[in-house]
């Protein structure tokens, strides 16, 4: 089966037949620096990397009533054995027949509701906890103490579920039928507190996406004794990797989130600058462009070079500029035409957003949604989450 173009693989077989025109997506691949959502104090250039866990005497105190009730449980069986013991044969034969009393039997030991794993403190936090663009500190002396409090895996309803579907009947049959499950619900909430090391609290979260249960299904059995024999033997397991997983997971959400918020590492941008070419009009302005523009992305990940990558992108823009400023969208014969005009609004967006210019890249933008071509639309819409993101970013660090 045919995959579906990606945007950017359909941008790259952008093409124009008037005039001969080429009108040619180049891919392009850059790094770029992404500053903190939080700006960081200056002199920060360590952290200190702690997790609490906060359920560890929850859990403790589960497994000691537990233990209670299996002692309750035997010590009963057994008070209940020496009060039988002590019956005389006739009181035996008295309390069988009118209140249909036995011989007590073992002790019924009451099931363990499953306990949270309590996991190893330093290794989360050295596996997890991380801040990009500082130094790990070796003990608790960084210039951030990065706190990381787990308040362990809670569990939610457990609830039987029935399916309608095709049943194997027989050897060779299917007919319709019932097949029983179960449906466990889960969390494990997270909180976030980054403390500068005057003492001022940057952040203190919780993390809102732990904080939904997430739902999911055991297999399922024809007959709820099936169902029930398989959950007797299977619960504990089947729990605890649920809480494996939604411990994993919940970390690498920790590691996002600290990483948008404090961090500043090289981030990969896939994008495309468009070349226009023609055998009988003059284009010389594209290749000029892009060759400029190009250089000055690459330059973006090294912050040290923040002068020469406005240089050259600006000199990108200034050839854009000029040639939008003859474009002339209604006639199809003009030299930036419609298709031209596109392309020249989306590259001179793209490196205004790089020239933190977002006032014009979002004006560049909303011209080119004014053409109201579907392929430059999909485009204009995805380019402008980066500049949303890119300016929220700017602005709080300029401020600080």
């Amino acid at each position: 089966m045919r995959s579906p173009l990606t945007l950017l693989g359909a941008a790259v077989l952008l093409s124009a037949t008037a005039h001969g025109q080429s009108i040619d997506a180049q891919k392009i691949t850059f790094d770029y620096v992404r500053l903190p959502l939080v700006p960081l104090p200056a002199g920060t250039h360590s952290y200190s990397p702690e997790v609490a866990l906060r359920y560890t005497d929850a859990v403790k105190q589960q497994k000691a009533d537990h233990e209670t009730a299996v002692a309750d449980a035997k010590s009963k069986a057994e008070k209940d054995k020496q009060e039988y013991k002590a019956q005389s044969l006739k009181e035996k034969a008295l309390n069988r027949l009118l209140l249909d009393q036995h011989k007590p039997g073992e002790a019924v030991i009451p099931m363990a509701d499953y306990a949270a794993q309590v996991y190893d403190a330093k290794t989360l936090a050295s596996t997890y906890v991380n801040l990009s663009g500082l130094q790990r500190a070796q003990g608790a002396d960084g210039d951030l103490r990065v706190l990381v409090s787990l308040d362990g895996y809670t569990q939610g309803p457990v609830t039987p579920v029935a399916t309608q579907g095709s049943l194997k009947v027989s050897a060779s049959a299917t007919g319709p039928g019932t097949k029983h499950g179960y449906e466990v619900s889960y969390k494990s909430p997270v909180s976030v507190k980054v403390t500068a090391k005057d003492g001022t609290v940057l952040s203190d979260e919780l993390i809102e996406a732990t904080t939904a249960y997430t739902v999911v299904n055991t297999e399922t059995f024809l007959g709820d004794e099936e169902l029930n024999n398989y959950w007797r033997k299977n619960q504990m397991a089947f729990l605890r990797q649920l809480d494996e997983n939604i411990m994993k997971t919940n970390m690498k959400l920790v590691a996002e989130y600290l990483d948008s918020k404090f961090g500043q590492r090289p981030i990969t941008r896939n994008t495309a600058i468009t070349v226009v070419s023609d055998k009988k009009i003059n284009y010389d302005e594209y290749p000029q462009a892009y060759m400029k523009a190009l250089m000055g992305y690459k330059l973006l990940a090294d912050p040290t070079r923040a002068a020469d990558a406005q240089k050259q992108i600006g000199e990108a823009v200034a050839l854009w500029d000029k040639a939008l400023a003859e474009s002339n969208p209604k006639d199809k014969k003009a030299r930036i035409d419609e298709k031209v005009t596109a392309a020249t609004l989306y590259n001179d967006a793209e490196a205004n957003l790089w020239m933190n210019k977002f006032d014009e890249a979002e004006m560049l933008l909303a011209r080119l949604k004014l053409l109201d071509i579907s392929r430059y639309n999909n485009m204009a819409k995805e380019l402008g989450v980066v500049v949303q993101d890119q300016r929220t970013r700017y602005t709080a660090n300029k401020k600080s």
